[in-house]
């Protein structure tokens, strides 16, 4: 395999996000597919992949991907089960999602994951949804 500079991958990274954020889906998901290949080791691509879902108004392609892609590679990953609480609240499972995205805001020594979850926290279910500006 060849290697790949780190700052090259969160530069990748950042292009799918910006690909799913703008509603190009299949896109997102080539990039961070990419990434994964490069990077079989990390929770983060599959990350980007739930958020594609998320986004898609999936959400429990969403959770699927990260208790079986992200949390099986890394359990650890705080910031995989902050992606978690939110796919599940906006799956509906309101308490369960909750209550994950509580802990992790509250013991999490990643502090990304802290403040995502403790952002999620603080908007209303339908707050949480997301809009659909794309360009």
């Amino acid at each position: 395999m060849i290697p790949v500079d780190s700052e090259l991958v969160r530069l990748l990274m950042r292009i799918g996000y910006l690909a799913a954020w703008n509603g190009l889906y299949k896109e997102a998901i080539a990039v961070f597919d990419g990434v994964q290949a490069v990077r079989p080791e990390s929770e983060i691509p599959i990350i980007g992949g739930a958020v594609v879902a998320i986004l898609s108004g999936n959400p429990e392609v969403a959770i699927k991907s990260l208790k079986e892609g992200a949390l099986t590679l890394n359990p650890g990953s705080d910031l995989a089960r902050a992606h978690l609480g939110c796919a599940l609240r906006l799956q509906g499972r309101e308490e369960e999602g909750h209550a994950i995205l509580q802990e992790v805001a509250s013991t999490s020594s990643q502090p990304d994951a802290r403040a995502m979850a403790s952002n999620l926290l603080s908007l209303s279910s339908d707050q949480l949804a997301p809009k659909r500006n794309f360009l």
